[in-house]
């Protein structure tokens, strides 16, 4: 009986260091107003461990679908994300950066909110790859 307490500890340590795929998804969604569809595949996450007030960074690396890569930059703009070519740094970004080394980006998208969110993605040139970046603060 003293087991299932301290399992489920270990459980939520574990997944606030390295969250499911769900937390992606989430993000996606929150970053891009749309649901990731089900068939897109989470090839690369990192996150760094929320603060005491909650906030944190994520980045994700996804492949998806060439007809929903190719109405995604509508969505976006519908959401209030524009097109840009800056991007705000961090440790986690850097990470994936170095992930899609040698593939071109075709196109930036960004939100910077004045509750302290900022949104990013990046459209890579095969046309089936994003990269999705948020921070909060």
């Amino acid at each position: 009986m003293l087991l299932i307490p301290f399992i489920l500890l270990i459980h939520s340590i574990y997944s606030a260091i390295y969250p499911p795929d769900s937390f992606y998804r989430q993000d996606f969604k929150e970053v891009t107003g749309v649901n990731l569809p089900e068939s897109a595949e989470i090839i690369y996450k990192t996150a760094s461990f929320p603060d005491h007030f909650g906030d944190y960074t994520s980045v994700s690396i996804i492949k998806v679908e060439k007809l929903f890569y190719s109405s995604l930059d509508r969505e976006l703009m519908i959401k209030g994300l524009t097109k840009t070519s800056e991007k705000m740094g961090s440790p986690e970004l850097e990470e994936a950066l170095r992930e899609i080394e040698g593939k071109k980006t075709e196109k930036e998208f960004s939100l910077t909110q004045a509750r302290g969110v900022y949104y990013y993605v990046a459209f890579l040139s095969d046309k089936e790859t994003l990269l999705v970046h948020r921070v909060s603060w």
